[in-house]
C-alpha cells in the first residue's frame, strides 16, 4: 500500500473506475476539469405540459356552506368588469378604465347594482359630486438622436400627472440627458436644466413602490431644473403604467410633466442616448392636452342584507379602476359580490347582524365616495362591528426569469402560486386573531406582519373595528392587469376567508371586537 493511502481511498478509486467503465465503452467521455466539457448525444425535446393552479382544500373540520362560494362565478365578474373597461378604450380614450364620473363609471355602477340585486339584496343608490375632473385626452413622447427618431409607445402619464403639469396644454421640444438611476452621483457633472431627463427605475416590487420615488430620483431632478421627466420602469416587457410612485416632491411646487414608459423602450431611449452623447444631438419632444371640467355626479350602490339585530357589518369595495382593472379592483368587486351571495343564502337566523355592501366609486379620481363614507355615515358606525375592504384581493405572482435554454434578457414567467397580500386590522386581539386564522384556514397568502395601506378603507378605518386584505403586484396600475393574471382559486379561497371571518366575528359580541382604549389614543392622530 502507498504510504498515505487508507484502504478507503483505494476501494473509492475502483469504485470510480468501475462506474466510468460502462460510459467509456458506450462512447461517453467523462469531462475532465478545465476540458471542453461532456461530449452530449443529439438534443431531443422536452415535455410542454404546464402546472395546473394550486388548489386549497377545503379542510376537514371547516363548514361545508364555504364551497357555495364559486371562483369560476367570481371570474365572470371579473371579465365583464374588464368588457366596460375594453369598451371605454374602443371608443377613443387614451386615459382609459371603470372612470367615475364618466360614462364607463356610470355603466360600472349600473352593472354593480344589477348584480346586487340579482343574489337578493334590497339596493339603493345616493348620488354624490365628484370634484373638477382632470382627465389627460392626449400626449406624446418621442426620442431623437442621430438623425432617428423614435416615438415611446408606453409613454403614459403619472397618477398625479395633472396636479403637476405646468398647464392644460403642452408641446416642448428639449434637449435631453439620461441619468440612470437618478441618484445623486447619477447627476454629477450633468446640466439638466431646461430638459427632459430619462430615469430608470427599479420596482419594488410594482410602480406604487419603485426606486425612482424612495431614492428620490425624480425630485432630485425637479430641483435640478428639468423641464420633464420620463420614467422607464424595470419590469420586463413595455407595459403601459399609471404609476404612483414618480410623483417628485409636491412640496417643491415645482410643474413639470411626468411620464412613465416600459422597459422595451427605455431599454431603446438607453441606445439612442449613448449615441447623440457624441454629437450632443439626443433630443425629446413632449406634448400633453389635459382636459378639465365640473359638474361631474357619481352613484354610491349600497346592498343591504338584513340580520337578526340592528347591529352592522360593512364590506365595501371601489368600483374604478384603470385599463382592465382585472386585479384592481375586478377582483375585489367579485369578491364582494359573491360574499353578498353567500349570505344571503345563508337562513336570516344564522346572520346575528344586518350587512351592508357599498360599492365606492371614486377611489383614485379623488376619493369622493370614501370622504362620503366617512362624513354621512357617522349613524352607521356606532354599533358596526366590522368594516372589511376587499381590493386587489388575489393576484398571479409571477418572476422574472429566463426561459429554459434562453439567453438574453429575462421575461415575467407565469407561476400557478398566489401572490401574498398586504393585510391589517383594527380593532381588538380578539378580533386581530380570527382575521389572522380565517387567511390561515383558507391558504390565503399574506405577508407575516400586518402593514401596508388599507387602500379604499383608509378614509373609515378608525370609525368601527376594520380589517383589510390588499394585493399589490407587478402587475400594479398596468395594461397587462388583465383577467389572465387573476387566480380562480386563489379569488375563491379570499372570499372564503372573507366569510369566515364574517361568521366567526358573528359569535362575537361587539364589546369584544372593539380597540382596547389605549389603541384608540394611538390612532385618533391617524385619522
Amino acid at each position: 500500500m502507498t504510504p498515505g493511502k487508507s484502504k478507503l481511498s483505494y476501494r473509492l478509486g475502483a469504485l470510480a473506475l468501475a462506474f466510468a467503465a460502462p460510459f467509456a465503452f458506450m462512447g461517453i467521455s467523462i469531462a475532465q476539469e478545465g476540458g471542453d466539457g461532456p461530449v452530449r448525444g443529439p438534443k431531443g425535446t422536452v415535455a410542454t405540459i404546464t402546472s395546473p393552479e394550486l388548489v386549497w382544500q377545503l379542510p376537514a373540520n371547516v363548514d361545508k356552506s364555504y364551497d357555495m362560494i364559486d371562483g369560476a362565478r367570481m371570474m365572470t365578474y371579473v371579465k365583464e368588469q374588464a368588457a366596460i373597461s375594453l369598451k371605454s378604450r374602443d371608443q377613443g380614450n387614451k386615459w382609459w378604465g371603470r372612470i367615475a364620473g364618466q360614462p364607463s363609471g356610470d355603466e360600472m355602477q349600473a352593472w354593480v347594482t344589477a348584480k346586487l340585486k340579482g343574489v337578493g339584496l334590497d339596493v339603493s343608490t345616493t348620488i354624490i359630486p365628484m370634484p373638477t375632473q382632470e382627465i389627460p385626452k392626449d400626449w406624446d413622447v418621442t426620442v431623437s438622436a442621430g438623425g432617428k427618431s423614435f416615438k415611446l409607445e408606453s409613454a403614459f402619464p403619472s397618477i398625479d400627472f395633472t396636479s403637476a403639469m405646468p398647464g392644460n396644454k403642452g408641446d416642448e421640444n428639449l434637449d435631453a440627458v439620461w441619468v440612470g438611476l437618478g441618484q445623486a452621483i447619477d447627476f454629477d457633472g450633468k446640466d439638466v436644466r431646461g430638459k427632459a431627463v430619462f430615469i430608470y427605475s427599479i420596482p419594488t416590487p410594482s410602480t406604487l413602490v419603485q426606486s425612482a420615488d424612495w431614492m428620490g430620483a425624480v425630485a432630485r431632478a425637479q430641483k435640478a431644473g428639468a423641464k420633464a421627466v420620463v420614467v422607464g420602469i424595470a419590469i420586463p416587457g413595455n407595459m403601459k403604467y399609471l404609476s404612483h410612485g414618480i410623483t417628485g416632491d409636491r412640496k417643491l411646487n415645482v410643474k413639470i410633466p411626468i411620464y412613465s414608459i416600459g422597459n422595451d423602450d427605455v431599454m431603446k431611449v438607453a441606445d439612442m442616448a449613448h449615441e447623440g452623447l457624441t454629437k450632443n444631438d439626443f433630443k425629446a419632444h413632449v406634448s400633453w392636452d389635459v382636459d378639465v371640467s365640473d359638474g361631474h355626479k357619481e352613484g354610491v350602490v349600497i346592498g343591504k342584507l338584513a340580520g337578526m339585530t340592528d347591529e352592522k357589518i360593512v364590506m365595501i369595495a371601489h368600483t374604478d379602476g384603470f385599463f382592465e382593472g382585472a386585479t384592481d379592483d375586478g377582483a375585489g368587486v367579485a369578491a364582494f359580490i359573491e360574499t353578498a351571495n353567500y349570505f344571503a343564502k345563508l337562513p336570516k337566523e344564522k346572520r346575528r347582524r344586518t350587512m351592508y355592501f357599498l360599492a365606492l366609486p371614486d377611489h383614485h379620481e379623488g376619493n369622493a365616495g370614501g370622504a362620503w363614507l366617512h362624513n354621512n355615515m357617522k349613524s352607521l358606525f356606532p354599533n358596526t362591528a366590522l368594516l372589511m375592504n376587499a381590493e386587489h384581493i388575489a393576484a398571479k405572482a409571477p418572476v422574472y426569469d429566463r426561459a429554459w435554454g434562453k439567453g438574453g434578457a429575462p421575461s415575467l414567467i407565469a407561476t400557478n402560486g398566489n401572490g401574498p397580500s398586504w393585510w391589517g386590522v383594527y380593532g381588538s386581539d380578539r378580533l386581530a386573531n380570527i382575521v389572522r386564522d380565517g387567511y390561515a384556514t383558507f391558504g390565503v397568502p399574506t405577508q407575516l406582519a400586518e402593514g401596508g395601506s388599507p387602500g379604499e378603507l383608509s378614509s373609515v378605518q378608525f370609525d368601527a373595528p376594520s380589517f383589510y386584505l390588499h394585493n399589490k403586484g407587478v402587475y400594479y396600475h398596468a395594461d397587462a392587469d388583465t383577467p389572465d393574471v387573476v387566480p380562480v382559486d386563489g379569488m375563491r379561497n379570499a372570499v372564503q376567508a372573507i366569510a369566515k371571518i364574517f361568521n366567526d366575528v358573528n359569535q362575537v359580541d361587539l364589546k369584544d371586537l372593539q380597540a382596547p382604549t389605549d389603541r384608540l389614543a394611538k390612532t385618533a392622530s391617524a385619522q
